[in-house]
């Protein structure tokens, strides 16, 4: 397709979805099918929900390499328009006959009786409500990470899972992608390559701050009080020119929605809930501590800034820049007297896991995997079954995340990112958070799901959803 051809068909896809209206990919005559399947009858179809930098940095090509899609939502029209686009070629290119339709509304999606799976993409806050909607509507679901923000959130996806039966796969790729670096570093673990671990450090990467941000009109593409959704409502904000103490931003509004929600408590929680959901949650997997036996964890928040004063229930007091933990610490300590520490940056490396035993040590991240054990693999290769084990099928995936969705959609099998696993190490990213935003020691008990008798700390583990907005699980 020419430059030309592709801006007319997104420009088309642009005005009609800013209108209200639906779009259309063009039929076709032949169907081509995704590999793996016998005819089209069996092939499923699929529809995305948010279509944001996500989609457009993994979900949407991903999912389309297994599945056509029927229809697509987003609040943001002008989001809705470019991934339309995506669609139409890739189902020009695949020769799908499939029409394909936009939507502002999610349930528009759901409701559609052909579609027999959903990726959501959406901004974090949307996340579990869309995931339980989509599983009491009878659909498969793939959700990027953080699958939710508060405890309760992960309670009530699982009671709907348990009820609907449908295949869950969570959005952590490191389970199964990246060269297996984390994999072979969970083996290890399994295996005691490193005797008795003593201590982890999880490092996150640095976090970010920023100056004081204008309020504005919301962009005329964005309905800026359904992207809201739950969160009590709050004007929106944007400063096109902010300078971004990480050097990140340059190029991007630094604002309340796209792309930098994930540093306002409001809408999601930092990197606990972004890289955080990624590292720990590998830490927790090769240490399998993410059942209902790892115990009670003293969380200790040695050191943390937050560019926003908190009040003494841990809330934001203004509304008008990020307000997440910047420049932390937080020592994590379990009953048998193991130690994580969990930071932004440590000396020595600036993201990673660095696990440390009896017998020595190593480190991974998403580029190395370095470390006198790991040498040592050589000549003494890993179990293949300790790598199995480590999945709740029992065995090894045979293919990269979003495959893994696609292939248990048709077996039917738990997924390599399982929601009850992911619940577990969420509540622990959920945990840290609330000892950072309360300034003190907490201890959550892993079991029980709370914070035993301390009811400030309990008040976190679940929030008030705006009327209209509110979890429904029946």
């Amino acid at each position: 397709m020419s430059n030309k051809t592709s801006r007319r068909g997104f420009m088309k896809a642009s005005a009609a979805t800013a209108a209200g209206g639906y779009l259309m990919s063009n039929p076709l005559t032949s169907h081509a099918m995704a590999p793996g399947y016998r005819s089209p009858n069996e092939q499923p179809v699929v529809g995305f929900i948010g279509t944001g930098i996500r989609y457009h940095t993994y979900l949407g090509k991903a999912a389309l390499k297994h599945a056509p899609c029927a229809a697509l939502a987003d609040v943001d029209s002008m989001q809705a328009g470019r991934a339309l686009q995506v669609v139409m070629d890739a189902h020009r290119e695949a020769g799908h006959p499939l029409d394909t339709r936009a939507h502002e509304d999610y349930r528009k999606v759901l409701d559609r009786k052909d579609i027999d799976a959903v990726v959501i993409g959406c901004v974090d806050h949307w996340h579990s409500k869309v995931a339980i909607d989509a599983l009491l509507a009878g659909k498969d679901v793939y959700c990027e990470k953080p699958l939710t923000l508060t405890i309760r959130e992960g309670q009530q996806i699982l009671k709907v899972l348990e009820k609907t039966g449908r295949v869950f796969q969570v959005g952590t790729q490191q389970r199964n992608e990246f060269n297996q670096l984390f994999v072979k570093a969970a083996a290890m673990m399994r295996e005691g390559r490193i005797g008795k671990c003593k201590k982890v450090t999880v490092a996150l990467g640095p976090s970010r701050e920023c100056d004081a941000l204008p309020q504005v009109d919301p962009p005329k593409h964005l309905n800026w009080d359904l992207w809201q959704g739950q969160c009590e409502v709050k004007p929106y904000r944007e400063a096109p020119t902010m300078t971004d103490v990480t050097g990140w931003g340059a190029g991007h509004n630094f604002g309340r929605g796209h792309r930098y929600y994930r540093w306002f408590y409001e809408y999601s929680g930092g990197k606990m809930t972004d890289w955080g959901a990624h590292h720990i949650d590998i830490a927790l997997w090769a240490l399998d501590r993410l059942g209902d036996d790892a115990g009670k964890i003293k969380i200790n928040p040695v050191s943390s800034y937050h560019p926003v004063p908190l009040d003494d229930k841990g809330m934001p007091t203004s509304d008008d820049r990020f307000n997440t933990a910047v420049n932390f610490q937080v020592d994590l300590t379990f009953d048998d007297g193991l130690e994580m520490r969990v930071c932004d940056v440590t000396d020595g490396f600036g993201n990673g896991i660095m696990f440390e035993g009896e017998k020595g040590r190593y480190f991974v991240n998403r580029g190395k995997l370095t470390g006198k054990p790991v040498e040592d693999l050589e000549k003494n290769p890993l179990d293949e079954s300790k790598i199995g084990a480590l999945y709740a099928s029992g065995k090894r995936p045979e293919s990269n995340n979003m495959g893994c969705f696609f292939d248990c959609i048709k077996s039917r099998e738990t997924p390599s990112s399982d929601v009850a696993s992911h619940h577990k190490a969420m509540n622990v990213c959920h945990a840290i958070n609330v000892a950072l935003r309360l300034g003190r020691e907490v201890v959550y008990d892993t079991k029980a799901e709370d914070f035993g008798d301390d009811a400030l700390a309990n008040s976190f583990i679940e929030r008030q959803q705006r009327k209209g907005f509110e979890i429904n699980v029946s």
